[in-house]
């Protein structure tokens, strides 16, 4: 595995809105990149279609719809 630049550190929570395209493309970026508590981390999506993605890495994951 590649040793990757870690650019900062994330200390509070993140909240993803929505878990299409771009937020699958964000999260290996965040996970990369950032030092941060996977405990703090939450995706709220309207839909389960990719929560296997969330569940491998131990990621909390709400199925809400956000209006």
């Amino acid at each position: 595995m590649m040793d990757w630049p870690v650019h900062g550190e994330i200390s509070g929570p993140i909240v993803m809105i929505g878990f299409g395209s771009i937020g699958r493309g964000t999260l290996p970026l965040i996970e990369r990149h950032f030092k941060y508590d996977k405990s703090r981390f939450v995706v709220i999506a309207p839909d389960d279609d990719n929560r296997a993605l969330l569940d491998e890495r131990g990621i909390r994951f709400i199925q809400e719809a956000v209006t």
